[in-house]
């Protein structure tokens, strides 16, 4: 394992592990990201694009947010298999899924499923 460089691999595994973040400002936000990328700038990635964006109480600006969101993520890590982003507003929530969170029932399943822990935390 060289120095810097994330080593997520387990004995035999061929997929990466899925890690799921909360956001609360400016908007109630959960990434869930699927990628052997080394996601130390996460936090930092994520609240420069909504610094840029801004947030407005209008449904085609979240999904447009939630969308933005996903594409930034892929274009900023380089290994990644899957993205899922769930923005909560007024009574509402909007996702927007990448990769193996769009094509894998399983890896959709395990985001909801942790997203639905942490809502109870």
């Amino acid at each position: 394992m060289k120095n810097n460089e994330p080593f997520t691999k387990l004995v035999g595994k061929e997929f990466s592990p899925l890690v799921v973040r909360r956001y609360s400002q400016p908007i109630l936000t959960f990434v869930g990201i699927i990628t052997d990328d080394n996601l130390s700038d996460l936090d930092s990635v994520v609240n420069k694009f909504f610094v840029e964006k801004g947030v407005k109480n209008d449904i085609q600006e979240i999904r447009n947010l939630a969308g933005g969101l996903t594409e930034r993520l892929k274009e900023h890590y380089k290994k990644v298999e899957g993205i899922g982003v769930l923005i909560s507003f007024d009574k509402g929530f909007c996702s927007s899924l990448v990769g193996d969170m769009m094509c894998h029932q399983m890896c959709r399943d395990e985001f909801y499923y942790l997203v639905n822990i942490a809502t109870k935390v």
